[in-house]
């Protein structure tokens, strides 16, 4: 059973999303390690996910489908504004990126990038349903609360080594050196894509 679940999380975090949108436009904007806090922010919203879903507040988020509502609308929001902001990205000449790329590591926080992680995955309301889900296949009512909590760390586990390893792969000089030709259209890209999950989010929300 333990190696379902991890297998499971694995399957979830290779799942294309908004997590995996966020890790790969600051591995290749910004760096390796940005991209790793990135991930790590990530794992870290998962905690928060399987604690409320451990300690029973997913019941809450069932039963009250206002309150829901609003996380997936804020959701919704943080999302539009990452794509945003990525659709402005405009385009540079080389020398001027060269010293872009300088400013923005030298000025980036760590802490920066772990927040915009953090932020992404828990305003996501589709991980709230994935957890339901999860743990309903997986615990009953005699499950004891320790191996929940195992099922939990092993989801967190195998998440974060994920996106940690896209972060490490995708970061490598070749990739970063061919997104920064290109840099403009890839940030243009992503954004609209976290905008179109962005509105999904918000089209689910009105429509149920």
């Amino acid at each position: 059973m333990y190696l379902e679940v991890f297998i499971v999380g694995i399957l979830a975090a290779l799942s294309p999303g908004p997590d995996f949108v966020v890790v790969t436009k600051n591995s290749l904007g910004i760096g390796r390690k940005f991209g790793i806090a990135t991930a790590l922010g990530i794992a870290s919203a998962l905690i928060v996910h399987i604690t409320y879903t451990v300690l029973g507040f997913t019941i809450i988020l069932e039963k009250s489908p206002l309150i829901f509502n609003i996380i997936k609308l804020i959701g919704a929001a943080y999302l539009l504004m990452l794509g945003w902001q990525g659709i402005r990205s405009k385009a540079q000449s080389e020398n001027v990126d060269k010293i872009d790329i300088k400013n923005t590591q030298t000025t980036s926080s760590f802490l920066k990038a772990f927040r915009e992680g953090f932020l992404c995955n828990v305003l996501n309301p589709k991980s709230a349903l994935f957890f339901l889900s999860i743990f309903s296949q997986f615990i009953g009512t005699n499950t004891p609360d320790w191996v929940r909590w195992i099922y939990g760390g092993e989801i967190i586990l195998a998440v974060g080594l994920w996106f940690i390893l896209l972060a490490t792969l995708i970061s490598n000089n070749y990739f970063r050196n061919f997104y920064q030709q290109y840099r403009h259209w890839f940030d243009r890209c992503l954004g609209a894509i976290l905008i179109v999950f962005a509105t999904a989010i918000g089209i689910t929300t009105f429509t149920r």
